[in-house]
């Protein structure tokens, strides 16, 4: 059985470590290269390194407390102090369950932004890179130098618990969200740390979850978005996760930090440990850990209370002590410690933390940025049903409104865990209503039913018939029904997955009354993962995805409704009938702690289109208040050289109109269907996509270009990116199920040959 309390018994602290070494380690010149922001970045990196001890090198491995790296005072060196994300700037001084429940002074109050799911059905990367710039700002003005998100894990699983706080199930959408986020963060001098490198795709057993992932499943669906992450928008940090991949956890993984991300992916900054993932010492440096966390007394502490290893944690294995005794017993080499510290330092200076601390005090939650958090709400808001046009609301011609739900009067901003951001102010659905009609309109609310496990008070037998008479009472003697439902963070969050994908109890019998009691009803899903619909979608009039938005979200509802807003959001997952039509149905949560992805690629919208099973809602689906015609579409193919290299491309072309009386965006698809692989591949795959924002009438052209990586596969055996010649089709649409346009293309080997 591993121990995983080393630290706690370790016969040398950190300060008894570094007092000897002080007392021997030379004087730093005030002109040293390092200290100077002229130097180049590798000479800074070098010229420190060498004038740091064994000691030094050691410490640096491992956190000082909960939240901050190791600082070297000698050499100028600061700790890097981190904060939760990625929605939002949390409180850092203990786990999410001291934090959550905190109150007074140690609370951060801060900007909650919209969740990861709500923020990808955008499909908005300018906006998700303003997110990005926004959070960072908070970040410094708090004192902070380094945030963790972006979330980019695969939506896998219906039930999962943090699905809410990724981009969806498509590994293209998730990368291209994440490098936007990355970019932001990064061009504001604030670290962020992509997570969690890899496949962290359900909460059950999360510390102990073996997962067996194939070769070209890893490459094609899970990694892309770290892939991209590193090379597109030079990531500072990756996070490791929590559990095993094929036998290992991550964090001892060589093939994963070191093969992958370092070797193939050329990753150059610092690997840090999710918050208690090590269980080794030299294992877990030599796979390319480069910083546990957290570390010091804080680490100290939280075992201590014994949680952690019950859950299945481990810490403390990287400390100075421990990692000493390794190099010193040839475990560990030099060259391989400062291959870790190199890569911390190497971010410290590019970062600009060395030479432009952040000291804290700046504003936050500035108009700017509630700015950001508002539209991101309203983007990502997603136009499920609109039979008769009930919706838009004619606030004219409206007299008296009914809202109803547990979710109606309370905002729900985000799903639990380490991700729930607290806000200075939140707006709920009823308060963004009222504050919309003022009083013109009527409105009346009615809770409907208690939240699950939320209030006791609500969750007996008469209670319930009262709740759900007072909805049915104010529905009939309104205008319009609004039903505002779905989870809250104690139902939905990190370190469990959701039990069902049904709605909470009550809530499906809820929406059945009202529809019964008010012809004209709008039901509203406040939640980040899928839920069934089967019991009532067929009566409902209207249907709205708002997921949890954040701060805003009440506000940009309200904006939705009265059409002050048109509708744009387009789903970025595939919302099935029922649990038992997922591809994961079966091979989840797992048996003896191991569990195969035996649907391989085909997750999401790659399963369902492929295979023919009919989703609620497919893959990038979404309803405007507009419409939209697509034609002409091109599709031309060029090979270009510069010196003996050839670079392969498809330009795409087509025309967007907007055929409807209002102004609206239009989230252009584009999909590929490679029928002639020598190797099995999904129905299509989403290659491309363009928010466009058209007027009334406006028609625009839109364009794509297509490389050989688009056409690619993974291949195990050759351990490449392999393009087959022959026949693709070009599809473009307006979801994966509703593919407006096709076009032909006939790839030669000579186009690909050389070609990168």
């Amino acid at each position: 059985m591993r121990q995983y309390l080393p630290a706690l018994y370790a016969s040398l602290t950190l300060t008894a470590l570094m007092q000897a070494p002080l007392l021997v380690a030379q004087q730093v010149p005030a002109d040293a290269p390092y200290k100077s922001s002229a130097t180049p970045l590798e000479t800074r990196v070098a010229d420190l390194l060498s004038r740091m001890t064994l000691e030094e090198k050691a410490a640096m491995l491992s956190g000082s407390g909960w939240m901050e790296s190791a600082p070297i005072d000698r050499l100028g060196i600061p700790a890097i102090k981190m904060a939760d994300g990625p929605m939002g700037v949390r409180a850092w001084g203990g786990s999410s369950a001291i934090t959550n429940a905190a109150k007074g002074s140690s609370q951060v109050l801060a900007t909650s932004f919209p969740s990861g799911v709500a923020m990808a059905a955008t499909w908005d990367t300018d906006l998700v890179q303003r997110e990005g710039v926004a959070i960072a700002q908070e970040v410094k003005a708090l004192g902070r130098d380094m945030i963790l998100g972006p979330t980019v894990n695969i939506n896998r699983v219906p039930l999962w618990g943090r699905n809410f706080e990724g981009y969806g199930e498509d590994p293209y959408l998730a990368a291209r969200l994440g490098v936007a986020y990355i970019k932001g963060v990064q061009s504001e001098g604030v670290i962020p740390s992509v997570k969690h490198f890899a496949a962290n795709n359900e909460e059950f057993e999360r510390h102990r979850i073996d997962e067996k992932i194939d070769e070209r499943t890893l490459h094609e669906i899970y990694l892309p978005a770290f892939k991209a992450a590193v090379q597109e928008a030079g990531v500072w940090s990756v996070m490791s996760c929590y559990n095993k991949v094929n036998g290992l956890h991550c964090a001892e993984s060589p093939e994963l930090l070191t093969d992958v991300l370092k070797k193939e992916f050329g990753f150059k900054g610092f690997v840090i440990s999710d918050w208690g993932s090590t269980y080794s010492t030299a294992p877990t440096v030599n796979a390319g850990m480069d910083l546990e966390m957290p570390g010091g007394k804080a680490m100290q502490n939280w075992f201590a209370t014994g949680q952690p290893v019950a859950a299945g944690n481990g810490a403390g294995w990287l400390t100075a002590d421990k990692v000493l005794a390794e190099v010193k017993a040839g475990n560990i080499t030099e060259a391989t410690l400062d291959d870790n510290v190199s890569r911390i330092l190497r971010v410290i200076f590019e970062s600009g933390l060395f030479d432009h601390p952040h000291p804290g005090g700046g504003e936050v939650d500035t108009p700017e940025q509630r700015a950001v958090a508002l539209k991101g709400a309203t983007e990502g808001i997603v136009l499920l049903k609109n039979a008769g046009s009930l919706l838009p609301l004619d606030a004219n011609k409206i007299h008296s409104i009914a809202v109803i739900g547990p979710n109606a009067s309370v905002a729900r901003t985000g799903g639990g865990g380490s991700s729930l951001v607290r806000p200075k102010n939140a707006t709920a659905p009823l308060d963004g209503i009222k504050q919309r009609v003022g009083d013109a309109i009527k409105v009346r609310f009615a809770m409907g039913v208690g939240m699950q496990g939320e209030d006791a008070r609500f969750e007996n037998s008469e209670a319930r018939e009262k709740l759900l008479k007072d909805a049915t009472d104010a529905a009939a003697q309104a205008d319009v029904a609004i039903v505002v439902v779905g989870r809250y963070p104690k139902l939905e969050g990190e370190s469990f997955d959701v039990k069902t994908m049904d709605l909470p109890a009550g809530q499906d019998e809820l929406i059945s009354a009202v529809e019964k009691a008010n012809p004209h009803t709008i039901v509203v899903l406040n939640t980040g993962d899928p839920v069934t619909m089967t019991k009532w979608i067929d009566t409902t009039p209207a249907l709205l995805d708002m997921w949890y938005g954040g701060q805003e979200s009440g506000n940009a509802l309200a904006a939705i409704l009265f059409g002050d807003a048109n509708p744009s959001g387009k789903l970025p997952v595939t919302l099935p009938k029922k649990f038992e039509d997922s591809p994961a149905y079966g091979h989840y949560p797992g048996e003896n702690l191991h569990v195969d992805y035996a649907e391989g690629i085909y997750v999401g919208y790659r399963y369902f289109d492929t295979k023919n099973v009919e989703p609620q809602f497919p893959f990038g689906f979404g309803l405007s208040y507009s419409k939209f015609e697509y034609s002409d579409l091109k599709a031309v193919q060029r090979l270009s050289f510069s010196g003996r290299n050839g670079v392969y491309g498809i330009e795409v072309s087509l025309k967007v109109k907007n055929t409807g009386s209002r102004d609206g965006a239009e989230v252009v698809e584009l999909y590929l269907h490679d029928g002639h692989s020598k190797i099995d591949r999904p129905a299509r795959e989403l290659k491309g996509f363009q928010r466009v924002e058209l007027k009334a009438g406006e028609t625009k052209q839109v364009r794509f270009t297509l490389d050989r990586a688009a056409l690619s596969y993974w291949s195990p055996e050759k351990k490449d990116w392999v393009a087959d010649p022959g026949k693709f089709e070009i599809q473009v649409g307006a979801s994966s199920r509703d593919i407006r346009l096709r076009a032909s293309l006939d790839v030669p080997s000579a186009s690909l040959e050389g070609a990168h």
